[in-house]
């Protein structure tokens, strides 16, 4: 082959494939934003450390590619993965918004999110004991999007940061009154430092598909085979023990989550639901209105205002109809059956009926015709 043909050759080969010298030195480029330890940040010699620096080169050497690091505003990150910037950022987590622009590995490790407040601040995290504070989040992260969406419209003020240590800043200085995190990178950021013994995690890990589950590779939704590169590598790095002893060093053991309790809205010595994980478990509803006292008209008015009732317990407890999994009706006379269920199928979709046991008790609470009581999950 004559030298003109070669070029020629190479050139083509350069324009359909994009690079023609990958195949000398096969590479992959991941966008970092090197300001998060223990997740990927710099050492004081400048080197590039952290649990996302170890997986991504242990990730490259079993791909036989080197890994080039590209330093990144974590905010404007996608865009720069459009335009080709790098192949990959590493790390993001997928959330249904992210997943209509790009593409993901299957999930590196879990991830927790956290609300960090004063310890005597009494703070929830939910829109309404956070209604009139003021939240402080990362720009461009899950929880930015989580926290503008859930918590804004019920008046939480939400602040964004570019970097963590300005978060951290205002946080001391009560500029905000408490921060939305990943929960290992503000305990190395605040808890685990001598300036954040007055703050601590205040309530349950907050689950939301806006929040996502863990921590993946972003890549541009087209580049299905790096995808799918990566994800062979990360199976084949967890089988050779490579991944336990590079995460083992960096996440602490999973701990089960704590029941979040819903108080009882008159005092009264039981909660109106609580929260296991994903699980809401929910006291029985009777048949009372907004002033306390059983409608009248006997069963039916009753389980319609009972099924009301069960309806707005579930919305304050972060379920919905769609979300219940069984439920007990106790009757106070058998003969009440069919007029009852003629009400509860409508509260119900047809095709998500719950499991369900009825029974008749001879005698309920304040006289009451029947009480409702329902199992369910979290509808985010």
């Amino acid at each position: 082959m004559s030298l003109v043909k070669t070029v020629t050759l190479l050139s083509l080969m350069a324009l359909t494939t994009g690079c023609v010298s990958s195949a000398v030195d096969p590479q992959i480029r991941f966008g970092v934003e090197a300001l998060v330890p223990p997740f990927e940040s710099r050492n004081e010699k400048g080197e590039l450390v952290g649990l996302n620096i170890e997986l991504g080169n242990a990730l490259c050497a079993e791909l036989k590619s080197r890994c080039v690091w590209i330093d990144q505003a974590y905010a404007t990150n996608i865009d720069a993965l459009e335009a080709k910037r790098f192949d990959a950022i590493m790390p993001m987590t997928a959330t249904p918004l992210r997943r209509e622009r790009l593409d993901f590995t299957e999930d590196l490790y879990p991830l927790n999110n956290r609300l960090v407040a004063r310890k005597n601040s009494s703070l929830q995290p939910d829109p309404q004991s956070l209604k009139g504070k003021r939240v402080g989040v990362l720009a461009g992260t899950s929880r930015e999007a989580f926290a503008k969406t859930r918590w804004a419209a019920a008046g939480v003020t939400v602040r964004s940061f570019d970097f963590n240590d300005q978060l951290v800043a205002s946080l001391l200085a009560g500029e905000i009154d408490a921060t939305l995190q990943d929960s290992i990178e503000i305990t190395h950021a605040l808890l685990s430092q001598p300036q954040g013994q007055d703050f601590d995690f205040v309530g349950p890990t907050l689950k939301d598909p806006l929040l996502g589950s863990g921590v993946a590779i972003a890549v541009r939704k087209n580049d299905t085979a790096l995808r799918d590169n990566l994800n062979g590598a990360l199976e084949r790095i967890k089988q050779n023990g490579q991944y336990q002893t590079i995460t083992q060093r960096f996440l602490p053991p999973a701990a089960p989550d704590s029941p979040r309790y819903f108080p009882n809205e008159e005092g009264l010595p039981f909660s109106d639901a609580v929260q296991v994980g994903q699980t809401i478990y929910l006291s029985g509803v009777l048949g009372l209105g907004a002033d306390g006292e059983l409608v009248k008209g006997g069963i039916v008015p009753q389980m319609t205002q009972a099924m009301e009732n069960l309806r707005d317990a579930l919305q304050r407890s972060g379920s919905s109809q769609a979300h219940v999994a069984k439920c007990t009706v106790i009757l106070a006379d058998i003969k009440d059956f069919a007029a009852m269920n003629t009400v509860y199928r409508q509260y119900f979709p047809a095709d998500r009926l719950p499991a369900r046991t009825s029974f008749a008790a001879g005698k309920l609470l304040l006289d009451a015709r029947v009480e409702v009581e329902c199992l369910a999950v979290t509808a985010r």
